[in-house]
C-alpha cells in the first residue's frame, strides 16, 4: 500500500509539472501548392511567456515512406502572427535552427542575438522574413534559401506575456 501511495504521489507531481510546465507548440504540416508545404507551430507561452525549443516532427523531416516531407525542400519564408482569439504576445525574436544549430535567419553569435528574426513576433501585426546567412569574413548578410537536410528547431526568446498565443509558419518549396 505504501508503494502504491508513493507511486500515486509521483504521478500527481509529474502531471502537475506537465500542466504547469513550460509553454508548448502544436505542430501541423499542410501542402499549400504542388511541391510546397507549410509547417505551422501554434504556440502558447508559459506563465513567464516562454516556450521550449521545439523540433520539427520526425515524420516531417525523416519519416517514411516519403523520406520526410520537408527534407530536400528549401526554406523560403518564415511568418509570425498572433493566434486569432488568443492572448497578444510581446515583441519576441525567432530563430530557426538547422540540425547543426545554425540559425537559418542569420544570427551572428550562436543563437543569442537574432538578426532577421529580431522582433518577428508582434502583438497585433503579422510579420515575415526570408532566410538569411551571415558571412563572417565579409561581415555581411545574404538572403538565401537553405536546403533542408534534417530536423529544424524553433527557438523563441524575449517573450514575456503569460499565456501568449502566436503562430510561426515555415514555408518550404522544391
Amino acid at each position: 500500500m505504501k508503494k502504491a501511495f508513493i507511486l500515486m504521489v509521483a504521478v500527481l507531481f509529474g502531471l502537475s509539472g506537465m500542466a504547469f510546465g513550460a509553454g508548448s507548440c502544436v505542430q501541423t504540416i499542410s501542402e499549400i501548392d504542388k511541391g510546397a508545404h507549410k509547417v505551422s507551430f501554434v504556440c502558447t507561452g508559459d506563465t513567464d511567456g516562454s516556450i521550449p525549443n521545439t523540433d520539427t516532427a520526425d515524420f516531417d523531416t525523416n519519416g517514411k515512406p516519403l523520406n520526410g516531407i520537408i527534407k530536400g525542400l528549401y526554406l523560403t519564408e518564415v511568418h509570425a502572427y498572433p493566434t486569432s482569439g488568443g492572448t497578444a504576445p510581446d515583441p519576441a525574436s525567432v530563430f530557426i535552427l538547422d540540425e547543426n544549430d545554425l540559425d537559418l535567419l542569420g544570427c551572428e553569435d550562436g543563437s543569442t542575438t537574432a538578426y532577421a528574426g529580431l522582433n518577428l513576433i508582434h502583438a497585433t501585426l503579422p510579420r515575415s522574413v526570408i532566410p538569411n546567412m551571415y558571412l563572417p569574413r565579409a561581415g555581411n548578410h545574404l538572403n538565401y534559401y537553405p536546403k533542408i537536410k534534417g530536423k529544424l528547431t524553433l527557438k523563441v526568446i524575449d517573450q514575456g506575456t503569460n499565456g501568449a498565443d502566436y503562430t510561426i509558419d515555415l514555408i518550404f518549396e522544391e
